[in-house]
């Protein structure tokens, strides 16, 4: 047993709190006073170093407690009583423009709208429990759930419980105005399919055929169609390169911005998605299409004469512009996309299939997964999982060649 000298570690006394580790080098108290529960976020480098801060951090957060009338606190007692479609509202005002790009904010903000409101809105933020969501991605499974009246396939069901799920991770970790997110417990998760109902992957000739066939019905979506489909570039990357992208000496374009439009933004150009910038090598028969597309262009350019909407130099004008040089609007090009395929009965085809046949043909003819990755702008650790099947398919063929060439040797060897 202990002597009376030895030190003992005191039993937390009622009142002191809750202390946990969050991840990394966070760690957060929580106390509760008067009724009311308070907590508070803190980093430390171990766990010994956090143990020794928490009872300063207690003792501070009373403190603040105390001294709040009308301060921060004041305020996070009013966020609790919000309920999700206030709550998010204050989360696409405040947080989303500064954390999230224009694009992603307006889809989010679309499925807060569309789905997310009309089925939990009405219900306050502390009292959203897992049944509740789970009830909600059901009925959104239901026929008629969808914009078009038709049911929400499981991918899209997923992409809103992941939105539902952002929105109280900032409400838990950022405002720190909950202790518990109900999106992240697994009673939570949508019973749903996974898989796409995607077609299968074009290969070259069925692009061939299609490139052909909007170049002859189509003429004014096909310059950005074969860029998507020879580059596999993404929609908003197609329609914001120039022609000082090009480099004929070397055969190569630069990808280094792409064009984005959304209602509260406008039509803005940035960087790429991963805001890198990336080299494609381009092959003569693309060099060819491109020089003539050129040409046509610096033909328009001086009939046009000051009613020509593109740069001041030829070197900054968009290849993929409009017919008076304008930049194509990402979306303006999308609906144009859709209506020729629906026109021929092609609705499978979207530019972003485009960009998967790119890359399938790429895994097809045996390129790695590093060269794939440094001409789409993916990393290679998510091109490897976003088509592990095609590449589980090439590592099957990678090993029959090699097997060719063992028993080859063995033969020579046997002599």
């Amino acid at each position: 047993m202990p002597t009376s000298s030895t030190p003992q570690k005191a039993r937390r006394r009622k009142g002191e709190g809750t202390f946990r580790h969050l991840d990394g080098d966070r760690y957060q108290v929580i106390v509760t006073i008067d009724g009311q529960r308070v907590s508070r976020t803190f980093h430390a480098s171990n766990r010994t170093e956090a143990n020794r801060t928490a009872d300063d951090v207690r003792t501070a957060i009373r403190q603040d407690f105390e001294n709040r009338p009308q301060g921060k606190d004041a305020e996070r007692e009013e966020r609790r009583t919000w309920t999700v479609e206030r709550y998010s509202k204050h989360y696409l005002e405040t947080w989303a423009p500064y954390h999230l790009e224009a694009t992603t904010r307006a889809r989010y903000s679309s499925i807060h709208t569309l789905q997310v409101v009309p089925n939990i809105g009405h219900l306050r933020m502390a009292e959203v429990t897992p049944s509740d969501l789970t009830a909600m991605y059901a009925k959104l499974a239901l026929p008629g759930a969808g914009a078009r009246k038709g049911k929400l396939s499981g991918l899209t069901i997923l992409t809103v419980h992941m939105v539902v799920r952002a929105l109280f991770t900032f409400a838990c970790k950022v405002e720190e105005d909950f202790d518990k997110n109900p999106a992240e417990q697994k009673s939570a998760q949508p019973k749903v399919d996974r898989t796409s109902r995607k077609p299968r992957a074009l290969d070259v000739a069925d692009v061939e055929r299609f490139v052909a066939l909007v170049e002859e019905k189509a003429p004014a979506i096909a310059v950005p169609v074969m860029l998507s489909a020879y580059l596999g570039t993404r929609r908003g990357e197609t329609v914001a390169l120039r022609w000082s992208d090009v480099d004929y000496k070397t055969g190569t374009l630069l990808v280094r911005r792409a064009a984005t439009w959304t209602k509260e933004d406008g039509l803005n150009v940035k960087t790429t998605k991963n805001g890198k910038e990336r080299t494609i090598p381009l092959d003569p028969h693309t060099v060819s299409r491109l020089k003539a597309i050129e040409s046509q262009q610096k033909r328009d350019r001086m009939r046009l004469g000051k009613a020509w909407e593109g740069a001041k130099t030829h070197a900054d004008d968009y290849i993929a512009a409009t017919s008076t040089g304008a930049l194509w609007r990402p979306t303006e090009f999308g609906a144009s996309f859709r209506t020729f395929c629906k026109q021929q009965s092609m609705t499978h085809i979207t530019p972003h299939v485009l960009r998967h046949a790119f890359v399938s043909q790429m895994i097809a003819l045996g390129f790695d997964a590093v060269t794939i990755a440094a001409m789409t702008g993916h990393s290679p650790d998510v091109l490897l999982k976003t088509y592990a099947h095609a590449f589980d398919k090439r590592k099957r063929e990678a090993m029959n060649t090699l097997g060719d060439e063992r028993r080859k040797a063995r033969e020579a060897v046997a002599g």
